[in-house]
């Protein structure tokens, strides 16, 4: 009950939530297991925010329990990643073409859909794609394609 009684200060409590949110939008974007972890420190600074603790402590756990999370947990990860390279089924889209079934604007994702999937997709040259236009696929990035624009003279079947 006392607890009802301290002030709080919202703003600290805003900016660690906000932290947590895009934190965990950039895990699962990205899906490396990095910023998990400052997920994870950003919900212990929001404790402290809500308990009213000094922000210079909310922000030291934070930056500390994040970096102690990454540093603990990146022995595990290096096992996993110097593992040999399974090619999986995604791995077959590349160097094939798709179609735009979402625009694709520059510094923005899209969607193609290639070999009868749909796809998240986006272009490193910031170039803008239209739907129906037929693209290449030069590659995978998390778990969107990197896309290009085709030569128009070359006679393309898509599968």
């Amino acid at each position: 009950m006392i607890f009802l009684l301290l002030p709080i200060n919202w703003i600290f409590l805003g900016f660690w939530g906000a932290l947590f949110i895009i934190t965990i939008i950039i895990e699962l974007d990205t899906a490396n297991l990095t910023t998990i972890w400052f997920s994870l420190a950003a919900i212990a600074a929001l404790v402290l925010a809500a308990l009213d603790i000094s922000y210079w402590i909310q922000i030291l756990v934070f930056v500390v329990l994040g970096l102690l999370l990454v540093f603990a947990t990146r022995p595990l990860i290096r096992r996993t990643a110097d593992k040999e390279i399974v090619h999986t089924n995604a791995d077959k889209v590349v160097g094939k073409v798709g179609i735009v079934t979402s625009i694709i604007l520059p510094n923005s994702i899209g969607e193609v859909k290639v070999m009868n999937e749909l796809w998240r997709a986006f272009n490193k040259d910031g170039l803008e794609f239209s739907i129906g236009e037929k693209v290449s696929i030069d590659g995978i990035e998390g778990i969107k394609l990197i896309v290009s624009k085709l030569d128009n003279d070359k006679k393309i079947e898509i599968i």
